[in-house]
């Protein structure tokens, strides 16, 4: 298949800063196998707010240019309706065939398609969250949340193709436009997945995430608490003691004994060691209709360490349920516990890497999309 350029643009800040960012770089890489050139306009959040944007050399192999992040709801109003820099981007590359929002307003959305479909550039929609929170004022909260139910009831009256992260979100958006299911992707050639364990003392298990409304780490502490404190390790990353404290309201702060460790924040390749050394990873989340919606970036990743898995049934997390995947239909401290001690009685002694979401297993789908989208003529 031969392509041309397709600008991705939105709130990622590469090279491996977040989560989004290894979904678009992931995402590219499978493009790039099936002939498309793709380049970042990414977010800068390191320096004071800038007009325009820079361009970058991560040395991942892509053009990457960044425009400021936004600091103010001023700056953030503005970041909404105007797609200036995404517009001139495109005409430094005339073989631009399609720009790609991830997780843009539904303004940009708006304006993105009234600005490119009049020149034959496609309008593409990757959609990861059907989120409505934000911090700031009262208005800023309102606009998000507005935003949000109009990005999961009708983005895809105004695009021409939709990337969707789950079956729920293909289901939502597929009667009216091609969908293309790419949950997060990883890329098992690279160097990371095959870093050696750290070795312990006790049967570690794991953690790894930002807990917020999403995360239930509160359980996870509670039903470790039950098992044996000379056995079992519980090793969390993202987050201090300190900041667990606080996010549960506890000003007294919260004391963990000897066998529970915070690691805070850690690198891309710092936290997938963590997890290969790990002898069980745990993550819990509420059937809301947000994580229903999504898919945790955190199970693929364990998914792939080839490490045993405890988690709750959501978003499509059940279909990759086996023999070292257990998927709770309860998260009650009860049986996260019984689910703990039965990987504790019998821990995993051999493992491999998994290949299910590398990206070049989605070359045939997304080839097929492609021809609907990209390629198709009017």
């Amino acid at each position: 298949m031969s392509g041309g350029t397709l600008i991705c643009t939105g709130n990622f800040e590469l090279p491996d800063k977040n989560a989004a960012a290894h979904r678009v770089v992931n995402n590219a890489k499978l493009l790039k196998n099936l002939g498309f050139n793709t380049v970042f306009l990414g977010a800068c959040r390191s320096e004071r707010y800038f007009k325009g944007y820079v361009k970058r050399d991560y040395g991942v192999g892509f053009d990457i240019y960044e425009q400021s992040y936004p600091f103010s709801v001023r700056q953030w109003a503005n970041q909404m309706f105007d797609i200036g820099n995404l517009q001139s981007l495109a005409r430094q590359y005339p073989d631009t065939a399609a720009v790609i929002l991830y997780n843009t307003t539904y303004a940009s959305l708006l304006a993105a398609k009234k600005a490119f479909s009049p020149q034959g550039i496609r309008v593409i929609y990757d959609c990861t969250e059907w989120n409505g929170y934000t911090e700031g004022n009262i208005i800023k909260r309102v606009v998000k949340k507005l935003d949000a139910g109009l990005i999961e009831s009708g983005l895809e009256r105004h695009c021409d193709g939709v990337i969707a992260v789950s079956r729920t979100m293909r289901k939502r958006y597929e009667a009216k436009a091609p969908v293309l299911l790419l949950p997060p992707l990883v890329d098992t050639r690279e160097e990371l997945w095959r870093q050696e364990p750290i070795e312990g003392k006790r049967f570690p298990f794991c953690y790894a995430g930002s807990p917020s409304d999403k995360d239930r780490l509160d359980l996870l502490l509670e039903a470790f608490s039950r098992l044996p404190k000379d056995k079992a390790e519980l090793r969390i990353i993202g987050l201090t003691g300190e900041e667990y404290s606080a996010s549960q309201g506890d000003e007294g702060g919260f004391v963990a004994p000897e066998n529970i460790s915070f690691f805070g924040r850690l690198s891309h390749r710092e936290t997938i060691r963590e997890i290969l050394s790990c002898g069980c990873f745990v993550f819990l989340r509420e059937p809301t209709k947000r994580n229903s919606a999504g898919f945790p970036t955190k199970f693929v990743e364990a998914y792939t360490c080839g490490v045993p898995i405890i988690t709750t049934a959501v978003s499509d997390v059940s279909y990759y349920k086996d023999g070292s995947c257990v998927v709770l239909d309860e998260a009650s401290p009860d049986r996260i516990a019984e689910a703990m001690s039965a990987i504790l009685a019998q821990p995993t002694s051999s493992r491999k890497i998994r290949e299910a979401f590398d990206f070049r297993n989605y070359e045939d789908s997304c080839r097929k999309w492609l021809e609907r989208t990209v390629c198709r003529t009017d």
